[in-house]
């Protein structure tokens, strides 16, 4: 059984990357948007290519 490491913003919401209807730091669920720091951002957008010329 593994345990998941929490990642917490510095304001002290945690994030859920790769599900952002569901991360406190959307901005939709009461917390300030955390997304523009966010070091997993492009985890909830599955379609970005990081390789695309």
């Amino acid at each position: 059984m593994t345990k998941s490491k929490k990642i917490i913003d510095i304001t002290g919401v945690e994030l859920t990357p790769g599900k952002p209807d569901v991360c406190l730091g959307n901005g939709e669920l009461g917390f300030e948007c955390c997304c523009d720091e966010c070091d997993y951002y492009l985890l909830c957008f599955p379609d970005f290519d990081l390789n695309c010329p």
